[in-house]
């Protein structure tokens, strides 16, 4: 659940007001607030609570476990308890942070069935972006997969873990990666970088959540308003065809 206080990160005044009051506003910060706060130091997740971790207890909870980055809303407490505390996956989670080279953090060219524009790893040359690992177990693992809609909407990816320097020091030969199928490169082959992650160097032109959902919006011939993001949650068809037309598979 969200709260008020939560809405405002929205810099907007009259959007943030209009969706404070609308009977949906569940719904509509779930989209508008993507991806979501997360604390910027290493924690261990539970689905009770998230403790902050030591760094010499880093690698005895990371060991048999299997990195994976969380670019997006993964990293975020809200979002894993939304993911695991219904499936009896009661294990805990780590979250270590860190930097990588040479990509950024930017917007899928999809939506989400919550309204939500995801983010996807992108290669930029000479970009430093902040990013967070999850470590899981296998059964973990697999509800991720299902969670992240494999392979209709992200394929599972190894990459090498050469450009992650983590803040704790752990160094993973490999770390798996959630890439979207509908890719990062929209109308005009614009690429837009989420503002709502660091990065130093960047190259690509950042929005944060509402700006990507007006952008949605416009280049669809809408009016962007709360009433057309509960649309396209409550609607996949026009979801549909409202997504493939800025996209470029």
């Amino acid at each position: 659940m969200f709260s008020f206080s939560d809405a405002q990160i929205i810099t907007d005044p009259v959007l943030r007001a209009q969706i404070e009051q609308h009977p949906r506003a569940q719904e509509l910060l779930r989209a508008f607030l993507y991806p979501y706060a997360a604390p910027e130091h290493d924690f261990l997740f539970k689905v009770d609570a998230c403790e902050p971790v030591k760094q010499v207890d880093t690698v005895r909870l990371a060991y048999g476990r299997i990195p994976v980055l969380a670019v997006g809303s993964n990293r975020a407490p809200v979002q894993l308890t939304r993911k695991f505390s219904h499936q009896n996956l009661s294990d805990e989670i780590l979250i270590t942070h860190g930097w990588m080279d040479h990509h950024d953090i930017v917007y899928s060219a999809h939506m989400t069935g919550y309204g939500a524009i995801p983010a996807t790893l992108a290669s930029s040359p000479g970009t430093k972006v902040r990013v967070a690992v999850t470590w899981l177990t296998a059964k973990q693992l697999s509800h991720m997969h299902v969670t992240e809609s494999v392979p209709s909407h992200y394929s599972y990816q190894q990459l090498h873990g050469r450009d992650i320097e983590l803040d704790c020091g752990l160094k993973p030969d490999h770390v798996g990666t959630y890439q979207s199928v509908a890719g990062h490169i929209f109308d005009q082959s614009d690429i837009f970088a989420v503002s709502a992650i660091q990065a130093q160097g960047r190259r690509y032109k950042s929005f944060n959540q509402w700006n990507m959902i007006e952008y949605l919006a416009r280049r669809a011939g809408y009016v962007m308003q709360p009433e057309f993001v509960l649309r396209l949650i409550d609607d996949q068809a026009l979801r549909t065809a409202v997504t493939t037309r800025f996209s470029i598979k």
